[in-house]
């Protein structure tokens, strides 16, 4: 069985931009909730210019001086709510400085502001720090996105969460957090699934990947009711691709969490995934767990399932 979730330090990286600070709205309502402590990360890339001028007078160049600024009046804003804060500011570019923070810091959760941009009529683009970090990052990634509405609720009332998974042993991970929040906030879950199209029309093969997910889902969620141990329970009910972004557009979404691996059709191709659809476009924020059970099976159509 994996270790049971726990969210003791948050670590809430910047770049100072509008996306951030809805950012940090999620992130001091998860720490209240939680009672964690929020560590502040800014990821700083000077100029050459910049850093020749810290060499050669010994002290900090503008850029950094007004870096670590607004970086103090963020964490004063959130401490004046009773929060534990601490600040750091790293010389790197952000998804080295983010990875290594980390762990350096043991973070719980990490969570990131994040800008989805179109190009073109067919790709839709998260940025390459966001892809590094979420397929790289040892804790859950809490992504906000530009499409996310304002006006956090402090109490974390969700609606519903929504487990989007590619129904490999590998997204069980996400499932036991998909689990631990919906017991946190009491919110209920919707399950939803990826198939590969190459196993649509071959009923026995479809069975046989469903089983192996169950079987990997039961070793972490022994206590989570018969219904999810079942094939069948993730097999009756399908969605298609578009049919999961558009909840993931629904107002009523309250929170995704997403399971994604290297090798899934879920994490692969930026450009053109699911994965990357949803974090772009949600209008709730999105928590992304990397697998950490080898020898799945990636999927890639969806089958909705209703849970809890």
């Amino acid at each position: 069985m994996l270790a049971a979730p726990k969210v003791k330090r948050i670590l809430f990286a910047t770049d100072f931009l509008e996306s951030s600070r809805l950012a940090l709205d999620y992130a001091v309502a998860f720490a209240h909730h939680f009672k964690a402590t929020i560590v502040m990360l800014h990821a700083l890339e000077l100029s050459g210019a910049a850093r020749e001028v810290e060499l050669r007078d010994s002290r900090p160049s503008v850029t950094r001086k007004a870096a670590l600024e607004r970086l103090s009046a963020f964490a004063v804003s959130v401490r004046c709510t009773g929060i534990e804060v601490e600040t750091f500011v790293e010389d790197d570019i952000p998804s080295d400085a983010i990875l290594r923070a980390v762990d350096n810091h043991s973070a719980d959760l990490l969570v990131l502001g994040i800008h989805g941009v179109h190009r073109g009529i067919a790709h839709l683009v998260v940025g390459s720090n966001t892809e590094k970090i979420l397929c790289a990052a040892t804790c859950p990634t809490m992504t906000v996105g530009a499409h996310v509405r304002a006006g956090v609720d402090p109490a974390l009332h969700f609606t519903e969460i929504v487990y989007v998974s590619d129904c490999t042993p590998e997204a069980t991970a996400a499932a036991q957090y998909a689990v631990f929040l919906g017991h946190e906030f009491l919110a209920p879950i919707d399950v939803c699934h990826l198939i590969p199209e190459a196993v649509e029309e071959n009923p026995g093969l479809r069975r046989d990947l469903a089983e192996k997910y169950c079987e990997a889902l039961r070793q972490v969620l022994p206590d989570a009711g018969q219904s999810w141990g079942e094939p069948s329970f993730h097999l009756d009910r399908g969605m298609e691709a578009g049919e999961i972004i558009g909840r993931a557009q629904n107002q009523s979404a309250g929170l995704i969490v997403l399971g994604v691996h290297t090798e899934s059709h879920l994490g692969r191709h930026i450009h053109t995934s699911l994965a990357y659809q949803l974090l772009a476009t949600a209008t709730c924020p999105v928590i992304s767990i990397r697998g950490s059970i080898q020898g799945g099976v990636s999927l890639t159509r969806a089958d909705l399932s209703r849970a809890m």
